[in-house]
């Protein structure tokens, strides 16, 4: 038996977001595609980043957060805050920065 790789088509609408007081990447899945985008934080206040990166996370069925325990919680709680769905989040886990390349892979294995 093979067991063929997901392609972009069978995944879900799914985020992974990796999150620190500098900068977030997030990977996101839908509409048969990957999409990945890397938000920088400014000046602004940490709830104007937060809103920024949950705006790029979306209203997803599963979501991923993952980063150093402070800022990981702190988009924990705006997400659940916004979209008032916190059986969406999945898995949250403190994490080292991560590679563009590893939240795909990441994002592909929540999404099957």
């Amino acid at each position: 038996m093979t067991i063929a790789e997901p392609t972009a088509s069978d995944l879900a609408l799914c985020a992974v977001a990796w999150i620190d007081e500098h900068h977030a990447i997030v990977a996101t899945s839908g509409q048969g595609r990957i999409s990945t985008c890397t938000i920088k934080r400014g000046a602004e206040p940490e709830s104007a980043y937060l809103e920024l990166v949950i705006r790029a996370i979306g209203d997803r069925q599963r979501v991923l957060i993952m980063g150093p325990n402070f800022d990981r919680l702190a988009l924990e709680q705006a997400y659940v805050a916004m979209y008032q769905r916190p059986d969406r989040l999945v898995d949250v886990e403190p994490s080292e920065p991560i590679e563009e390349a590893e939240l795909i892979e990441r994002l592909r294995q929540l999404a099957v």
